[in-house]
């Protein structure tokens, strides 16, 4: 019994973080690997914060030699919360960029910046919601590293993160208001965020393990700092043996 009550106690507490609130998750970085005009690479993942669980689609494609496109999905979606059914907070993201890359003899560097459109929305209860349209820019420099079997990568995103108009009920109890106001204020916010993946290649898919991070301390924002996911992404266009 003793051996019990501490594992149901630890999972009491994983269900009641995953349901509670929060006003921004940074979405994985994606750090590609390019080398040649034509590279195309798909990727799905399933991420995981303090406060959430989430799919994440991810793109690149390379239409000429050193330039690429890309675009990214961050779905954290819940219809519970959004139907108000349950407490919580319901978070999507996505964003497009355009970027340049160097091939380099066991993997590439990369230059990217783009733009991002999200919608957030939180129940609290007793018809106290709030929601928010978040537009972010960001520029990503990057490097990536790829042999026979094995491939990671590293990138700094610089992000600008603006809430471009947002409804709230101000019968929401604190500290949430708080949070909501301390936000307004801030708002527009400069954010870097540190992305490492690392994984296993058996052509043409790739297996990785991805952690990304807010560096600043955002306790009175009440983001989600940290984002880790398992990804699977597949690599089309590249020649056989590279």
């Amino acid at each position: 019994m003793k051996k019990i009550l501490p594992f149901v106690f630890a999972m009491a507490l994983h269900f009641v973080a995953l349901s509670q609130t929060y006003y921004y998750a940074l979405n994985s970085l994606n750090i590609p690997c390019l080398a040649q005009k034509g590279d195309l690479v798909l990727g799905l993942g399933w991420s995981r914060g303090n406060t959430f669980n989430a799919v994440e689609f991810q793109g690149v494609y390379s239409p000429l030699r050193h330039f690429a496109v890309m675009g990214n999905y961050f779905s954290a979606r819940d219809k519970n919360v959004r139907q108000k059914l349950e407490n919580g907070t319901d978070f999507s993201l996505w964003e497009v960029g355009v970027g340049l890359y160097e091939q380099l003899p066991k993997g590439s560097a990369s230059l990217f910046a783009g733009f991002g459109s999200g919608n957030l929305f939180s129940n609290y209860g007793s018809d106290r919601t709030a929601a928010f349209d978040i537009r972010r820019w960001f520029l990503q420099p990057g490097l990536s590293y790829r042999s026979n079997y094995f491939q990671a990568g590293l990138a700094l995103r610089l992000t600008h993160l603006a809430y471009s108009s947002g409804i709230v009920s101000y019968s929401i109890e604190a500290p949430d208001i708080q949070y909501i106001q301390n936000v307004e204020k801030s708002s527009p916010m400069f954010l870097p965020e540190l992305g490492i993946q690392a994984g296993m290649r058996i052509k043409p898919v790739t297996l990785s393990l991805n952690i990304s991070s807010i560096f600043p301390n955002t306790s009175n924002w009440n983001f989600v700092r940290l984002n880790t996911s398992l990804s699977v992404a597949v690599d089309f266009g590249r020649k056989s043996g590279k």
